[in-house]
């Protein structure tokens, strides 16, 4: 409803708008918003013992920052992620199916914590979802 109440009134003041004003990174709740779920994320993966021991040789403030880059690009931010990708930054880490699990659990507690809706997560989710095959290896 958002949406369109904003072509009417763009097209009533003569203004011009594109056909997706609203994308995933605004119902997301843009830069801001992404840092600190961003921000939790990497928190509670670093302390939780079902992940921890994967990112002891990591340095957290480059993680959060590529983290953040990745979904404000992938949402439809003005990012641009500069990291590499998911399979080359991942090989021989011998990631189970539960650490990524662990993680995606982490990111929705993150997620839950900023008040991101269900529905935004879940289409959130469905973005990260295809990652899984360049990431889990056992």
């Amino acid at each position: 409803m958002k949406f369109f109440k904003t072509i009417m009134i763009c097209g009533l003041l003569g203004l011009h708008t594109p056909a997706f004003a609203d994308s995933l990174y605004d119902d997301l709740g843009g830069k801001d918003a992404l840092v600190r779920i961003t921000e939790r994320l990497v928190e509670l993966t670093f302390n939780d013992p079902r992940t921890a021991h994967q990112f002891k040789q990591t340095k957290r403030d480059r993680l959060t920052n590529l983290l953040v880059d990745q979904f404000c690009e992938l949402t439809g931010g003005p990012c641009k992620y500069k990291g590499v990708n998911m399979k080359k930054s991942h090989i021989k880490l011998g990631i189970t199916e539960n650490e990524f699990n662990a993680l995606v659990e982490q990111l929705q507690q993150a997620m839950d914590e900023e008040g991101v809706p269900f529905h935004t997560q879940n289409k959130f989710l469905a973005l990260l979802a295809p990652m899984k095959r360049d990431i889990v290896e056992r």
